[in-house]
């Protein structure tokens, strides 16, 4: 077996400030590789993602925690990470910012999130089998509070490059899609989950629009929102429009301003 590379990390944020908490399995530095990298087809990828998945639920399940959740939001997040760590073998991403970070990038809403990497294992198995013997990274996977994952693969020089991203939320997420507009609608073109007045921005503007929009409904004057514009402003998919989802898209905001 190749030489594994490992790393955990894992974050909490709480109302007053945000607390790492990090245990590195090997190494303690960054790893860092040349600039050129000789890629090899990937086609395996989604794969081994669904893979991992499986194995991480079937490992909390053996210890009593309920199954984390698989968003493709996620899955892009860590596949992204996974060839950003080919060159940087770190928690800190090239540009910067904190590995997680991709999380916020996919417009995801947390309270907790972690991250486990690992190089050179040439199977699901094999770097699930290295994870679960590192204490680190098996506490990441058997954590209780987390509801989501996502995995990525990536090789390139030879080796393979593994992510696997887990986030609590207060969100009850589900894969949406970009909302398409229909001819007529208020905002024509695409709508992102949040974007509700189509501005391609979520900020305290599209938050100020859901509360009009459930103001309106509440006190019996109707809906002035199409229904591309609802499925956008619905951030928690309960079926309703409320001040909830403004808060939710009021936090997305904030965290996205403080990158």
């Amino acid at each position: 077996m190749k030489k594994l590379l490992a790393s955990v990390i894992s974050i909490a944020l709480t109302i007053s400030a945000m607390l790492p908490i990090t245990s590195f399995a090997a190494p303690d530095t960054a790893f860092v590789l040349g600039d050129n990298i000789v890629e090899a087809s990937s086609a395996n990828a989604d794969a081994y993602a669904e893979q991992v998945v499986k194995l991480v639920n079937s490992e909390r399940t053996k210890n009593g925690v309920q199954p984390v959740k698989a968003l493709v939001s996620m899955n892009k997040a860590a596949s992204i990470r996974a060839k950003e760590i080919v060159n940087k073998f770190d928690h800190v991403r090239p540009d910067g910012r904190k590995g997680m970070s991709a999380i916020d990038d996919a417009g995801l809403n947390w309270t907790y999130v972690g991250e486990n990497i690992a190089m050179g294992y040439t199977s699901p198995e094999d770097v699930m089998d290295g994870w679960m013997n590192s204490q680190g990274h098996r506490n990441n996977i058997l954590k209780p509070r987390y509801k989501y994952i996502g995995v990525g693969y990536y090789y390139a020089n030879g080796y393979e490059y593994w992510v696997q991203l887990f986030m609590d939320s207060p969100v009850e997420y589900k894969d949406f899609p970009t909302v398409k507009v229909q001819s007529g609608d208020k905002n024509s073109g695409t709508l992102e989950k949040g974007d509700v007045n189509g501005d391609k921005a979520i900020n305290a503007i599209d938050a100020s629009e859901v509360l009009t929009e459930y103001a309106n409904v509440s006190s019996g004057r109707g809906s002035h929102f199409s229904a591309a514009q609802i499925t956008a402003a619905d951030m928690n998919t309960n079926g309703t429009v409320d001040a909830v989802d403004a808060s939710i898209i009021l936090g997305i905001y904030a965290s996205n301003a403080t990158k």
